[in-house]
């Protein structure tokens, strides 16, 4: 849950974030963002092809948290967790209506 009038600001700050954490060379799980996307959202890529994704939903108050690894259920588990930790870190964030 995050509300409407605060998902889109939260969405910026996060871009924000991403990318520095790529200029810091910030590993998710041993790997390196090689590739950021922020077309309705943020969406980077790491070394091995795995990724993650997190927009705002275009009709309910909620973000949309997507992560997909060719190498391993875990990883993806790592980016989803490392995706948590951030939204988590903003304050406006509520109980998810989906998990891994």
């Amino acid at each position: 849950f995050c509300k409407d009038e605060e998902k889109y600001q939260v969405v910026e700050n996060l871009i924000k974030q991403v990318e520095e954490l790529k200029v810091k060379n910030t590993k998710i799980d041993n790997q390196a963002i090689t590739d950021i996307l922020t077309i309705n959202g943020v969406r980077f890529s790491l070394e091995d092809g795995s990724w993650g994704l997190i927009r705002a939903s275009s009709n309910k108050p909620s973000l949309v948290v997507v992560t997909e690894s060719p190498t391993s259920d875990e990883r993806k588990k790592k980016i989803f967790d490392f995706i948590d930790n951030l939204l988590q870190k903003t304050g406006k964030i509520g109980e998810y209506d989906q998990k891994i």
